[in-house]
């Protein structure tokens, strides 16, 4: 396996701009040890090359607890030497007064680039197979300077069912980052009998910009989007044991003079807790499967629809790497938490409340098409393996991926499981 281009992706905080997908709801994390609400403010500096903006400074951090017990707000920003700067900020979980099983997210992200790419035809239109597409060429996109902004609201209701039938908020218990107490599901797979249950709105506008781009090509969006999600994992920020089922839709009835569109979504993990051994404190398999269509003759833009590529999903691929009408993606993860304490011995560290390291290894097969056909849907699909170091510090986990595929290669530092 080549190593043919180099790239390196980072980003601080958390996932940024997911949507309704990418969310952990109404819960509460709690320490042995510690006292019981405490706020755990965190600041985190960085530093980094990259040959789309330069060098760059940034500084992440975030608070949990304030003003409700479950709240966090995590932030960073960033500057380079060439010009390039970025805001990205995350308040969840909040309480709405009145309606004690509705909870409110916010999200925002507002950047100016030096350099942005985008996988759209940079040669004469008509010429096969189209930029993004999956057998497109690797060089088929553009760059150009632009900004990247956007904002989203999600509304998630708890239904008073299963886990959740006596309280909308869930409390674990932690001991050294591990769970001890407050499962919210994994025994059957019920939503009446185990695990959490949500209805979720969200409201999302999105806009981007390329320098010299066809005004033609659409690359702002505003709409909403409602999903089902049945959460019958044990522990939603690790899970051991347990599934989540995902299904949702997002639609952009047309403002802005455009064409409306209107995608379908649907994932389905697994958790499978292996035995311990002397070597590891966990040991788990975890198993993902998703797919999407887009139900419209007119599409959503490229970099909002349904992609491949990117922080979780063929992650050896840049981020977008492949568009299409629709999408299937699988992907295993072999997740290993030694028993060792070298972090819980970095007292220099403690005030990031460094609880474990675990390393995982995985592999990812997908491909998008032109029409979701299943036999072509797994036909001439792109994979890649990778190797995964991650850390569960303050109640969060941060990972290092390490991803090859056949033609590319890439590094991503990111906040949280991928699934």
């Amino acid at each position: 396996m080549t190593w043919r281009k180099k790239r390196l992706g980072i980003l601080l905080g958390i996932t940024l701009g997911g949507g309704f997908f990418d969310v952990n709801a109404d819960i509460i994390v709690r320490e042995l040890g510690r006292e019981n609400g405490e706020p755990e403010p965190y600041v985190v500096p960085y530093a980094f090359a990259s040959e789309a903006m330069g060098f760059v400074l940034g500084v992440g951090g975030g608070i949990s607890g304030l003003p409700q017990e479950q709240n966090s707000f995590i932030a960073t920003a960033l500057v380079s030497d060439e010009d390039a700067a970025a805001v990205y900020a995350y308040f969840n979980d909040y309480q709405l007064s009145g309606i004690p099983r509705l909870f409110l997210d916010a999200s925002v992200g507002l950047g100016d680039f030096p350099q942005q790419r985008a996988y759209l035809d940079s040669s004469p239109p008509g010429e096969d197979p189209p930029a993004g597409s999956n057998d497109s060429s690797s060089t088929n996109y553009l760059d150009a300077a632009g900004y990247s902004n956007w904002i989203e609201l999600d509304f998630k209701y708890v239904l008073d069912i299963g886990h959740a039938r006596y309280t909308p908020i869930n409390i674990y218990t932690l001991s050294n980052g591990l769970l001890v107490g407050g499962a919210s599901g994994g025994s059957v797979f019920n939503p009446f009998k185990s695990g959490r249950s949500y209805i979720q709105a969200s409201l999302f506008h999105h806009d981007r910009d390329y320098d010299d781009l066809d005004t033609s090509t659409r690359l702002r969006t505003t709409g909403f989007g409602f999903s089902f999600r049945y959460d019958n994992t044990d522990f939603q920020i690790n899970p051991s044991t347990g599934s989540t089922i995902k299904l949702g839709v997002r639609h952009d009835p047309g403002y802005y003079d455009d064409e409306s569109w209107t995608i379908g979504e649907f994932e389905f993990s697994h958790y499978f807790k292996l035995p311990g051994n002397e070597n590891s404190e966990q040991r788990v398999i975890a198993v993902n499967a998703w797919t999407a269509h887009t139900f419209s003759d007119e599409p959503p833009p490229h970099y909002f629809g349904v992609t491949l590529g990117g922080l979780y999903r063929l992650r050896a691929y840049p981020i977008e790497r492949f568009h299409d009408t629709s999408a299937i993606y699988y992907s295993a993860e072999y997740r290993v938490i030694p028993k060792s304490d070298l972090l819980r011995k970095l007292t220099f560290l403690d005030f990031v409340n460094l609880q474990w390291w675990e390393i995982a290894t995985f592999v990812e097969v997908g491909r998008v098409a032109p029409e979701w056909d299943f036999d072509e849907l797994h036909d001439s699909m792109k994979s890649d393996i990778g190797l995964s170091l991650r850390i569960m510090a303050n109640n969060d986990i941060g990972r290092l991926d390490l991803v090859w595929a056949e033609d590319d290669a890439a590094a991503w530092l990111m906040y949280g499981h991928p699934f």
